[in-house]
């Protein structure tokens, strides 16, 4: 069963999620925070900002304004402002507010309709299509030119992927095409594409009711402890005892009993037959969905159970509310796609797993880490950010949070830190891992999945220090409150602030402030000055350290007690040291006048003091 979407939108339309959340009684005091920074911020008197989403939770509000040139949303263009429980703004993301947009018109020369048909032209949409969505938008260019565009998504049943098109909504060109859908691994990473012959489908007439499973927890190896060789290899899908025996047999919370016919769908995720190879949905007459490793059906159920348990754990367990924007908030999952080749994406709240290698949905860490892509996009209002490879390493932190959590390989095996420990490390590709020996911001490479490690690591070694929840929520809260363009220091400035809104709740204490601060500090990051024995505020601060004028335009003053000469550095946001001078012995003053306009962080090294000021 193929299914098609038609999303057609023009002008700021908001997801379910945001107009559920659109109201807040702290919008006053956010917009009063930007009418006073809107000089620094570089806001312009063209544009406006449209409260668009709010997100209510554990550790405060997050509300999100998007810019607009009249009624048009400029595309990925945003200030972010977060509250904690107490109502004092505690962080903000304003990387992503276009600067240099210009006042152009917004009434576009064709109709939407004429540019759907361009975008499916241009994508090379091929078969059924599965998701359709246009939205008229302000778009500044690689040239940094402003254009009225239509920005069309379009998936296909038989061209895989999540293709974007950009078309000029003034004289109809095409700007842009490219597939933006978020993959586990490097396409160039030796795939080895395999196809197979579907089996028989069974045909179908709503209750939810519980069912049991077979599954890989989270992977055959893991499970049973031992290396890819012997009985545990792949060899095109064979199945024997040794993978019988690797399987877990688990409750299956939620499946559909609709005129006597049992469907893997739930209150979370659904199966969808939405790109090739087609083999079913894998409807029975029964609720025991009992395959082995070489039955299609064991993938489907494979992906169904992971997926279901880690959204009943962020939604149920953590009480974050995480949900798809998309298909009335419950993912869709394909797991035999992308044209039976060996990769898998993440795009529009929808999953798709390639069979090449490895069948994707038979390893766990495959799953999550594209449900980790799913639950960055969802708790960012669809502002998810790839900027340093962060979606990528968010990902992999998710799958190793999970993995890592069942206890199965010693810290001393290098399997420990793997990931894809089934999918790769073996002869179709190298997979990853979580103990990375590259730092932030000098081990960055061309690859985001290369980079997204560094983060992933990061994350994982403060999991061993404060433990699976404690991280998990702190990730999770951060994650929330930033931006499309957010970068790996900016995400851990987030993720570490929102443990620190959590103090004194869900077992957040001092120390756990302090391993954070020390492991993102030992990977790269550089973080502003913060001191668990005072309260987070202004005063408290300046009773560390005092800069003045902040913003600043020529000359940065530090009143502090000095006594003797001391190394001052100062970095971007982006975590490279851009300055290094001295203060002390008579000086107290810093000359900025040559950096550029934004925000930095000044750090006194001798005194491991650090604050944040901005440049004007």
């Amino acid at each position: 069963m193929k299914i098609k979407i038609t999303s057609l939108f023009l002008g700021c339309v908001l997801s379910c999620s945001a107009l559920m959340g659109q109201e807040s009684s702290l919008e006053t005091p956010a917009r009063k925070w930007i009418t006073e920074n809107s000089r620094n911020l570089g806001v312009q008197n063209l544009t406006k900002l449209k409260l668009n989403f709010v997100k209510k939770g554990n550790i405060g509000e997050t509300l999100r304004f998007q810019q607009m040139i009249k009624d048009v949303p400029v595309f990925q263009s945003e200030i972010v402002v977060h509250f904690n429980k107490e109502g004092k703004i505690t962080h903000t993301s304003t990387e992503s507010l276009k600067k240099d947009v210009k006042e152009i018109s917004t009434i576009p020369s064709f109709s939407s309709s004429e540019a759907l048909k361009k975008a499916h032209t241009a994508s090379k949409s091929k078969g059924e299509i599965t998701y359709e969505e246009n939205k008229l938008f302000v778009y500044v260019t690689d040239q940094n030119e402003t254009k009225l565009v239509y920005r069309i998504l379009t998936s296909s049943f038989d061209n895989p992927g999540s293709w974007e098109t950009i078309i000029d909504a003034q004289n109809g060109s095409i700007i842009s095409v490219k597939d933006i859908a978020f993959y586990y691994h490097d396409k160039n990473d030796n795939p080895k594409p395999r196809k197979k012959t579907p089996p028989k489908q069974i045909k179908a007439k709503k209750v939810l009711v519980s069912g049991s499973g077979y599954i890989f927890n989270p992977d055959p190896l893991s499970k049973m402890q031992v290396a890819y060789s012997g009985q545990y290899v792949d060899n095109s899908d064979i199945n024997n005892a040794s993978f019988d025996a690797a399987r877990s047999l688990v409750t299956i919370p939620e499946v559909d009993f609709t005129g006597g016919v049992y469907k893997l769908k739930g209150s979370y995720v659904e199966i969808k037959d939405l790109e090739a190879p087609s083999t079913g949905l894998f409807t029975q007459a029964t609720n025991q969905f009992l395959f082995n490793r070489n039955d299609q059906g064991f993938e489907a159920v494979n992906a169904y159970w992971h997926i279901d348990n880690s959204l009943r754990y962020i939604n149920q367990t953590l009480n974050i509310a995480c949900l798809p924007l998309t298909n009335a908030g419950i993912l869709w999952y394909d797991p035999h796609g992308f044209d039976g080749d060996d990769n898998s994406y993440y795009s529009n709240g929808t999953l798709v797993f390639g069979e090449g290698g490895v069948d994707d949905a038979e390893d766990a860490d495959v799953i999550l880490h594209e449900l980790g892509h799913g639950i960055h996009d969802w708790l960012t209002n669809g502002n998810i950010s790839q900027v340093n490879g962060l979606s990528e390493g968010c990902g992999d932190y998710w799958a190793q949070s999970y993995s890592r959590s069942l206890n199965q390989w010693p810290s001393s095996a290098p399997a420990y830190h793997w990931m894809f420990s089934w999918d790769g490390h073996n002869q179709y590709w190298s997979g990853r891992t979580t103990n990375y020996a590259a730092t932030y911001p000098g081990g960055l490479t061309a690859s985001i999945h290369s980079n997204g490690q560094i983060w992933a690591t990061a994350l994982m070694k403060i999991y061993n220090k404060i433990g699976k929840e404690k991280t998990d929520r702190a990730f999770l809260e951060g994650l929330a409150m930033t931006s499309s363009t957010t970068n790996q220091q900016q995400a851990a400035i987030a993720v570490r602030q929102a443990a620190i809104d959590m103090l004194g709740t869900f077992g957040f204490n001092c120390n756990d402030i302090t391993q954070m601060t020390q492991e993102f500090t030992a990977a790269g990051y550089v973080l502003p000055a913060y001191s668990c024995t005072l309260a987070v505020d202004d005063v408290s601060k300046k009773e560390i350290i005092a800069i003045y004028p902040n913003p600043a335009s020529d000359v940065l003053n530090i009143s502090m007690k000095i006594t003797k000469e001391e190394k001052v550095e100062i970095y971007n946001m982006e975590g490279r040291k851009i300055m290094e001078t001295t203060i002390g012995k008579g000086k107290n003053s810093i000359n900025v006048s040559h950096l550029q306009i934004g925000d930095y962080i000044l750090k006194i090294k001798g005194l491991e003091i650090s604050t944040k000021f901005i440049k004007k």
